[in-house]
């Protein structure tokens, strides 16, 4: 019974350890630096072609349960593309990346 105990309290001593420090890379950055500059769009955003992949399985899916997967597609795509082109257009506006 000790034994189970002592390694009850030996894995949870080493997660969370572990826990604690996934969290701390997670939400502190490398201290700010002279000549820092945001980076390229590209590696923020996601650019209108994956947008429009994304959007084309998702109008698929939702095509093919009310009937028409080729015409939920079409949507899907097009309406992703739109989406993916604001979203860096609006990144690149607030200066998140140039």
């Amino acid at each position: 019974m000790l034994r189970f105990r002592v390694l009850l309290l030996s894995v949870a001593t080493l997660t969370f350890t572990h826990i604690s420090v996934v969290a701390y890379a997670q939400y502190y950055g490398p201290p700010p630096s002279y000549g820092y500059s945001p980076p390229p769009c590209q590696a923020v955003t996601p650019g209108p072609l994956q947008g429009a992949g994304r959007g084309a399985a998702g109008g698929a899916l939702i095509g093919a349960i009310s009937g028409n997967a080729g015409r939920g597609a079409a949507i899907g795509a097009s309406f992703g593309a739109v989406r993916s082109a604001v979203r860096r257009g609006s990144a690149r506006s607030a200066g998140a990346c140039y």
